[in-house]
């Protein structure tokens, strides 16, 4: 009776097991007919989007250019359809493996690597398809070569020099934001561009290069996932990795325009690892790594703070909780001190360092939206009073704005400590076993991850001065360690709706 029932649960886990596989490979050839459809779709100049030597590269973008020249709108019309359907594949293919993953047996709670290789696989494929992108939704990309170029050709600081200060160069034309500007990116990333730059090749090989080392990081970080949620909750493996791994908007960025943050991720994500290994010399390596992220990326000022507290949360006395929360922050620092000395020339690197957080300006930016109104409410009473202020009406207003948004994200910030401060601190610790459904249980991190991803979003929300898609990346890791819920969904949908911000501009 035992072995019948045996081979009965057996036979519902391999039904299981192909009807997800099912679901992923259908998923999967849905994605890849649409990203061939975005590709092709980046051609078509109604768009206006970021030329690139990949336009002169493929023959077929002249005909595709000629053939859309006279019908203006539908381009955009197409764009966002094709949008609206890789949404679409995306949420059905979630709640599909969610489905099944929830309805099967115990045995099914933990996915196999056939199933790994299944998202991976289909993530390589549609980052193959979008390297091939002869347009770009933006052309960071080339400031990141040409910041290279700077540092490894012409000697100079990227910091204190401007792209246009060398009118001779190849790349130049590509560099459209960036040109009369110095670099706003971190120093480790400038190291990592002047490697990817010192791979002599010519621009098509060069532009390649840099975009594929960000599909590589995107699936170093799905292997990551995997790996952290094999850990802490296996049950969600395959629904976690899915989230991250088939996101439109992650492999958009990176794939497609090949934007620094999978690189960023990678560091976040290999940080929370060494954090669940559950080990002392791991934790030490988690501080390091953070370091490493804040050498790549400013942002993670919000974060590090934050897991210093968390870490220091079960000491009683106060002196111990603050020498611990000091020696920990000074553990993140010296990495980044350390790469950021070769570059460091004074005031000058220090304000071109800090022009990357621009709180002046609203560009795309959610503040924005209220800065409309609040000017008009300013020139109205100020003519109405007859008021002849010092600071005209719309300086007024857009001070008051950005004060009052800086104000609540501090109060907002400062309670992230206390939640923190408040997470769980005792929890049994169970040794993991691949073979068993046992999980290393690590209070509070739930809690963490949340507090990580609140401060991010509220930075984005209320702070910086500028919004473009990519800037959900930040959040984007988060989700997939995370259980579904609110917060979850949330970030989900702003990922899908940043999307649309380039069908506007």
């Amino acid at each position: 009776m035992a072995t019948a029932q045996s081979a009965t649960s057996a036979t519902r886990v391999d039904r299981t097991q192909g009807k997800l596989s099912l679901a992923l490979f259908c998923g999967g050839y849905v994605f890849a007919i649409l990203y061939v459809v975005l590709v092709a779709l980046s051609a078509l100049p109604g768009l206006h989007l970021s030329a690139t030597p990949l336009t002169a590269w493929w023959p077929w973008t002249s005909m595709v250019e000629h053939i859309f020249a006279s019908v203006k709108w539908l381009p955009t019309v197409l764009l966002v359809l094709t949008l609206l359907l890789l949404i679409a594949t995306y949420v059905g293919t979630i709640i599909a493996a969610n489905h099944l993953t929830e309805s099967s047996s115990n045995k099914m709670h933990r996915p196999t690597r056939r199933t790994l290789f299944l998202l991976l696989g289909g993530a390589v494929i549609f980052g193959l398809i979008l390297l091939l992108q002869p347009r770009f939704f933006a052309d960071d990309v080339f400031s990141y070569i040409f910041s290279g170029r700077m540092l490894v050709l012409y000697h100079a600081d990227p910091f204190t020099t401007a792209p246009a200060q060398f009118s001779s160069d190849p790349y130049l034309p590509w560099v459209i934001l960036g040109r009369n500007t110095p670099t706003i990116y971190s120093p480790l990333w400038l190291c990592i561009a002047s490697l990817l730059v010192a791979v002599h090749g010519n621009t098509v090989m060069t532009l390649l290069l840099f975009k594929g080392v960000e599909l590589i990081a995107h699936l170093l970080n799905c292997l990551l996932i995997w790996a952290i949620l094999g850990k802490v909750a296996p049950s969600r493996s395959l629904v976690g990795t899915l989230l991250y791994a088939w996101n439109p908007l992650a492999l958009i960025e990176l794939a497609g325009s090949g934007h620094n943050e999978g690189i960023l991720l990678s560091f976040l994500l290999l940080a929370v690892w060494l954090y669940v290994q559950a080990k002392t010399a791991h934790r030490i390596g988690t501080l390091f790594v953070l370091g490493l992220a804040l050498s790549t990326n400013l942002i993670m000022l919000l974060l590090v703070p934050l897991y210093a507290w968390f870490a220091v949360r079960t000491e009683r006395h106060a002196s111990t909780r603050l020498w611990g929360l000091c020696w920990r922050i000074l553990i993140a620092l010296v990495p980044a001190v350390i790469i950021m000395v070769p570059f460091w020339h004074g005031a000058s690197t220090f304000f071109a360092i800090n022009s990357s957080i621009d709180v002046q300006h609203f560009v795309h930016s959610p503040l924005a939206m209220l800065a409309i109104p609040t000017r008009a409410l300013f020139q109205f009473v100020a003519e109405w009073l007859h008021f002849s202020p010092f600071l005209h009406p719309l300086v007024a207003a857009d001070l008051t704005l950005r004060a009052s948004a800086v104000f609540i994200f501090v109060l907002i910030y400062a309670g992230l400590f206390g939640r923190v401060r408040r997470a769980p601190t005792t929890s049994t610790e169970i040794h993991y076993s691949p073979d068993s459904d046992q999980t290393v249980h690590l209070p509070g991190l739930d809690v963490l991850l949340t507090s990580w991803g609140i401060a991010i979003l509220w930075y984005v929300l209320l702070v910086s001065g500028w919004f473009w898609p990519w800037y959900m990346l930040w959040l984007l890791w988060i989700v997939p360690l995370r259980r579904l819920d609110a917060f979850t969904i949330t970030v989900l949908l702003l990922s899908g709706a940043a999307l649309f911000i380039y069908t506007i501009y």
